[in-house]
Formats: structure tokens, C-alpha cells, sequence
């Protein structure tokens, strides 16, 4: 699979998660757990191809301004007073951002802050939304046992902490990611570019307004 064609599995993943959350249907729940690491992976890949002295700002800006049309429809969908998966991923980036300017000695650091910010800002999935990325972008073709240790050691935990056990099943997502061909990879046009940004939102609206009907 591409890249791409494995944005487009996430999306999938992503929608079958939330309309299972609004019809409390636990399977569809369990299979769209793989959505965000994916997300995660796909976030790191376009991080590590991008160019050292580009700015990350327009991808921040992106983000955020998505993150804050989305903001509404996310807390009535989900009724959580928390920061929307965009707004995660704008965090991510900034600590990519400054995990790249910093010393060596000092990138452990930032990492550790990053953690600590995100759950006390109250962003989705709050330290683990900084802690999967940060994974993803080391993840090698075939891994290895150190990274898969501390894989299934991060999951495990935030699974227990959370209180949310079905987030054990993303211990499975590298192995979708296994079916990655780089090869395969292509620059996405235009359109597909920008269709996830306005295709959150509108998802979320949508569910939103069923859930009223429902």
C-alpha cells in the first residue's frame, strides 16, 4: 500500500470509530482504535520527508484552524471538554518543531515536556497523542524489539490510565504499516490534500446533528 492509500484506511478506520461510538457498537469501536496511530504514522512519515529549513508554520496554522471549526461539533458529538485530534497534532508539530532546534542532550527534554503539556492542555488522547508520533517516526521497515517493547509498553499503559481497555488493540496498528510500500508513494493532487482537513469537520457535524435525532 501507499501512503496515501493508507491515509485513506485511517479516514475509514476513523469514521467507523465514531458513527460506532455514537450507535455503542463495541466492534466498530475496537477496529477504528487503529485510526489515530495510523494518523500518527502518516503525520511522522510527511514530517521526516520534509525539507530541514522549511517552516512548519503553515502546517501549524493549518491545523489549528481546523482544529478550532471542529472544536464545536467534536464536544456535542463526544461530550468532552477536550482539545479535538487536530489541535493534538498542532501540539505534535510544535514539539517536532523544537525537538529539531534543540542540542542533542536537550531532545529528551522537550520530549518530556511535550508528554507533560498535552495532558494537562487537555488535548485528545492527551500525553499519548505527543508519545504515538514520537514512536511512529522511529518506526523502522520490520522494527525491532526495543521499539516494540516500548510500543505495546505505551499503549498498555495509556490503555490502563485512560480506563478506555479497548485502546489495547492499537498494539496492532504496525502491523498494518508493514504493508507499506514506499515504492508505491506518490504526491497527492491537490484535492486529496486538502480533503481531510475539511472532511473532519464536516463529519463531525454530521454525526453531531444524528446524534440529536437518534
Amino acid at each position: 500500500m501507499s501512503q496515501n492509500e493508507i491515509k485513506w484506511l485511517a479516514t475509514l478506520l476513523m469514521v467507523i470509530d465514531h458513527v460506532g461510538f455514537l450507535l455503542e457498537i463495541e466492534p466498530m469501536r475496537i477496529v477504528g482504535r487503529l485510526s489515530f496511530p495510523i494518523f500518527a504514522w502518516v503525520l511522522a512519515q510527511n514530517w521526516k520527508r520534509r525539507k530541514p529549513e522549511s517552516s512548519a508554520k503553515p502546517l501549524i496554522t493549518k491545523l489549528l484552524l481546523f482544529g478550532i471549526i471542529s472544536q464545536v461539533p467534536y464536544i456535542i458529538l463526544f461530550n468532552r471538554l477536550e482539545f479535538n485530534i487536530l489541535i493534538s497534532f498542532a501540539l505534535v508539530v510544535i514539539i517536532f518543531t523544537q525537538i529539531h532546534k534543540v542540542e542533542v542532550n536537550k531532545k529528551f527534554l522537550i520530549m518530556i515536556l511535550g508528554l507533560i503539556a498535552a495532558q494537562l492542555w487537555g488535548v485528545s488522547y492527551g500525553w499519548y497523542a505527543v508519545g504515538c508520533p514520537l514512536l511512529m517516526i522511529n518506526l523502522k521497515g520490520k522494527g525491532d524489539r526495543m521499539w516494540w517493547i516500548s510500543w505495546c509498553l505505551v499503549n498498555g499503559v495509556y490503555a490502563i490510565t485512560s480506563g478506555y481497555l479497548l485502546q489495547i488493540f492499537a498494539m496492532l496498528t504496525p502491523l498494518i504499516l508493514a504493508y507499506h510500500d514506499p515504492a508505491k508513494d506518490q504526491k497527492p493532487g491537490a484535492i486529496e490534500k486538502r480533503f481531510f482537513y475539511y472532511f473532519y469537520p464536516i463529519h463531525l457535524a454530521g454525526l453531531a446533528a444524528l446524534q440529536t435525532i437518534l
